[in-house]
C-alpha cells in the first residue's frame, strides 16, 4: 500500500510544480517575502510555553525531527488507561498552528473523558506532502508504543480533524495500516478533498468508521457526494452529520485564541451564536468516540 499512496498524492505534487513554474515565470510572485509573511503570521498564533493549557511533549523520530505535541489528560483522576483523540489543526494546509485548539483541547478532555494528543505537523510551506502524514503517522504509534507510561489505551485510539488537518488525518491512516495498527474511527469537519481522497478509500484504505460534518457554506460542499458514494461502495461505515446554521470554522473559531485575533474576530462564523452551537457539537463528539470504541468490541 505504500506504494499506492506515494501514486495518488500525485495532485499534490502537481501543485507544488505548478507554484514552481509560476514562480520561474513571473518572479517574485511566491518570493521570499511571501514565504515570510505566511510564517510570521502563523508565528502570531504560536503560545509561549507558560501560557500554554495543554504540556508540550516532542515526540521523537529516528531519522526526522520531532513533532511538537500538545497534551491534555482529563482533570478528574481515573484509574486504567484512557482512550485518546488525536486532533490535527485546520488552516488550509499552511495556516494555523496546534495552539489555536489549546483552549477547545483543555476543554474538551473532560468533556469526552479522554486523553488529547494535538499535533502540531509541519505545514506544507516547509515540507510537502507526504511528509505532515507521516508526522501524524509516527506519533500514533509512538503512543501506542509508550501507551502504559501517558496512562493510554492503544486499543482506543480515534482522529479529529478540521479541514486541512482531516485530510491529512485520512492519509495517515493509511500510513498506519501499512504497518498494521488501525484507529477506531474518525470525526472529520469539513474536510478538503482531492482525488487522492477518493482513491484511498477505493483502495479500502480509508478510516471506518468515519463521521463527516459538513455544511451549507464549506468550499469542498460540491465534491461531498462523490467522495460519500466512493466512501459507501468501499464498505466504510459512514455517518454524515450535515449542519445548515453554523458556518465552516464554527468549532476552530469560536475560542480565545481566534476571538483575540483581529484577522479572525470579524468572521461570520464568529458569535455567540455559532460559539453556541460549537459548544452543542463538544458533547455531541462525545458519544461519537464512544460508538467507535463499542464498534471494535
Amino acid at each position: 500500500m505504500g506504494n499506492l499512496f506515494i501514486n495518488i498524492i500525485g495532485v499534490f505534487l502537481l501543485i507544488m510544480l505548478a507554484y514552481y513554474i509560476w514562480n520561474k515565470l513571473h518572479p517574485g510572485a511566491f518570493d521570499r517575502k511571501l514565504t515570510e509573511k505566511i510564517q510570521n503570521a502563523r508565528k502570531e498564533l504560536v503560545k509561549a510555553d507558560e501560557d500554554r493549557l495543554g504540556r508540550r511533549v516532542l515526540v521523537p523520530r529516528e531519522t526526522q525531527n520531532g513533532v511538537a505535541v500538545n497534551l491534555y489528560v482529563p482533570s478528574q483522576a481515573v484509574s486504567g488507561p484512557l482512550p485518546v483523540v488525536f486532533v490535527a489543526h485546520g488552516g488550509q494546509f499552511m495556516d494555523g498552528d496546534a495552539d489555536t485548539l489549546d483552549s477547545f483541547c483543555d476543554r474538551v478532555k473532560d468533556i469526552w473523558d479522554r486523553i488529547i494528543v494535538n499535533i502540531n505537523y509541519t505545514t506544507l510551506d516547509v515540507q510537502p506532502i507526504p511528509y505532515p502524514q507521516e508526522e501524524i503517522r509516527d506519533t500514533v504509534l509512538y503512543f501506542a508504543v509508550h501507551a502504559s507510561e501517558f496512562n493510554m489505551d492503544p486499543h482506543r485510539f480515534s482522529f479529529l480533524g478540521f479541514s486541512a488537518g482531516a485530510y491529512l488525518l485520512v492519509g495517515a491512516a493509511a500510513f498506519l495500516k501499512e504497518k498494521g495498527f488501525s484507529v477506531n474511527g474518525m470525526i472529520s469537519f469539513y474536510p478538503f478533498i482531492d482525488d487522492s481522497m477518493i482513491k484511498l478509500a477505493d483502495a479500502g484504505a480509508h478510516v471506518s468508521p468515519f463521521t463527516l460534518v459538513t455544511g451549507d457554506t464549506d468550499q469542498m460542499k460540491d465534491r461531498y457526494p462523490v467522495y460519500k458514494e466512493h466512501l459507501r461502495n468501499a464498505g466504510v461505515e459512514l455517518n454524515e452529520r450535515k449542519y445548515t446554521d453554523a458556518k465552516a470554522g464554527f468549532i476552530e473559531y469560536n475560542n480565545e485564541e481566534y476571538e483575540a485575533n483581529p484577522m479572525y474576530k470579524k468572521l461570520s462564523s464568529v458569535s455567540e451564536e455559532q460559539k453556541e452551537m460549537a459548544r452543542a457539537y463538544e458533547i455531541w463528539m462525545a458519544g461519537e468516540f464512544e460508538r467507535f470504541d463499542n464498534s471494535t468490541k
